[in-house]
């Protein structure tokens, strides 16, 4: 399966404009982690009237260190923990200089220079490299499925994994074949369904990660990102985005 990368190029980074559905949503968005805790954010049409786009991060740094990232003179995000994905936040200017530090820290882990456009939603990646080091991708997310389905995609972030297939648990054909490494799979409409999920390996030293009882429902918009230490060991981090619409403005 070839993928489209949704990547920007470190340190370059022009948003590449491609289909840009439910990039910018009309109404509210409210993010549920593993662990069940949540956050609003608005809609992305009334941040596009305050010139500003909306930006998270998940760290996916097995380091486990707490990570700051500065835009431009502030700092976005500070103390973000291993796993952690935080609430978007609005950024106004539209060419951005995101800098990865570890927590407290004056030097600088890696930086990405990013366009990003009024009222769409990105989340940013912080990843280890194949060095030891660590990497920040940005990628737009696409929150509104289609109607009556659950909206999927799959980021894989852990180096030296390039051939995890991600199924459905007693079905032949998978969802995402052999996703790159620093590349999302694109988002998948499935139908709800309460169902085990597989990560699945093609060396005998890679383990099949099952994510059992994962329910996707409708309406909802789910990412799973794969990361971990060593190849033969992913960990995973999900979250779910549900368009609210009438969420009162102070729930953000």
């Amino acid at each position: 399966m070839m993928y489209r990368s949704r990547v920007f190029a470190l340190g370059a980074g022009l948003a590449l404009v491609i289909g840009c559905r439910g990039a910018q949503t009309k109404d509210a968005v409210v993010t549920t982690n593993a662990a069940g805790d949540t956050s609003a954010s608005p809609a992305g049409t009334e941040v596009a009237g305050r010139d500003r786009s909306l930006v998270r991060i998940v760290n996916a740094l097995p380091s486990k260190s707490r990570l700051d990232v500065g835009g431009g003179d502030r700092t976005v995000f500070a103390e973000v923990a291993y796993k952690s994905v935080t609430r978007y936040v609005e950024v106004g200017d539209n060419v951005v200089t995101f800098r990865l530090r570890q927590a407290g820290a004056d030097s600088v882990l890696t930086e990405n220079t990013e366009t990003l456009t009024d009222g769409y939603r990105y989340t940013m990646v912080a990843l280890p490299d194949a060095k030891g080091g660590a990497r920040l991708i940005i990628l737009r997310d696409e929150v509104v499925p289609d109607a009556g389905k659950a909206r999927l995609r799959v980021i894989n972030a852990a180096p030296g994994v390039s051939d995890a297939d991600v199924a459905v648990q007693g079905r032949k054909d998978a969802l995402f074949e052999n996703i790159p490494y620093a590349v999302e799979a694109g988002y998948k409409d499935l139908d709800p369904m309460t169902a085990t999920i597989e990560i699945r390996r093609e060396v005998k030293s890679g383990r099949t990660v099952l994510l059992k009882d994962m329910r996707l429902e409708a309406g909802k918009a789910y990412t799973i990102v794969l990361t971990g230490a060593r190849p033969s060991d992913i960990e995973t981090i999900i979250f779910d985005d549900t368009v609210t619409p009438g969420l009162a403005a102070g729930a953000y």
